[in-house]
């Protein structure tokens, strides 16, 4: 069984459009897990962007999940797939690209959460634990709910929305496996300290 994420950096082009930069300093940091998500571009874009940034990933130590486009992830062998709460079952996907990828859901409920663990997923994430710019209309969990939903989840949690060097020592406590973010990195001054100062805080945590 693939190890899940504990520092899981999400791409958004609307945060950080220069983000094959970015992620090529911050790996100077530290390692990290990348989920290569964009919403909007052709698959021929994503993939092309797959390739370049899966051997930097590697070199550093990482590991390249895609969001949501089965084809691409197996197109390019990527490490995992990411699947939005809204998506086919785990286990139609879990078939399709077999036994060794990493496989993680978004999810927003223990129940959700469960059922894609039990299905042969390998992570969740739940979210938003804060306020976050890219859903400014959810209401944050806060970590006193955010640390019951996660006792309610038996396998790994990544705690997602709003979290930076400033909070992930408090989230950590909560039980949390890890945690995905954005802007955490791509919107620091220092991509690659931002990432080194996240990465001991679970590395310690």
């Amino acid at each position: 069984m693939p190890l899940p994420p504990r520092l899981l950096l999400i791409t958004d082009s609307l945060a950080r459009p220069d983000l094959e930069t970015v992620v090529t300093r911050a790996l100077t940091g530290a390692p990290f897990d990348l989920l290569l998500r964009d919403k909007t571009a052709p698959d021929a874009l994503v993939t092309t962007l797959a390739r370049r940034l899966k051997p930097l990933l590697h070199a550093a130590g990482g590991r390249l999940l895609i969001h949501d486009r089965v084809d691409v992830a197996l197109t390019v062998q990527a490490d995992g797939l990411h699947l939005p709460e809204a998506a086919r079952s785990t286990e139609e996907v879990r078939k399709l690209v077999g036994p060794r990828p990493i496989l993680g859901r978004s999810c927003h409920d223990p129940e959700n959460a469960r059922k894609h663990l039990l299905q042969g997923g390998d992570y969740v994430t739940l979210s938003p634990v804060f306020i976050t710019e890219s859903h400014p209309e959810s209401l944050p969990l806060g970590l006193e709910r955010f640390s019951a939903m996660r006792a309610a989840i038996p396998g790994p949690v990544l705690a997602l929305g709003g979290i930076h060097d400033g909070n992930i020592r408090d989230v950590l406590t909560t039980g949390a496996t890890g945690v995905a973010l954005i802007r955490g990195i791509f919107q620091a001054n220092d991509p690659a300290e931002a990432a080194y100062r996240l990465y001991l805080h679970i590395q310690n945590g």
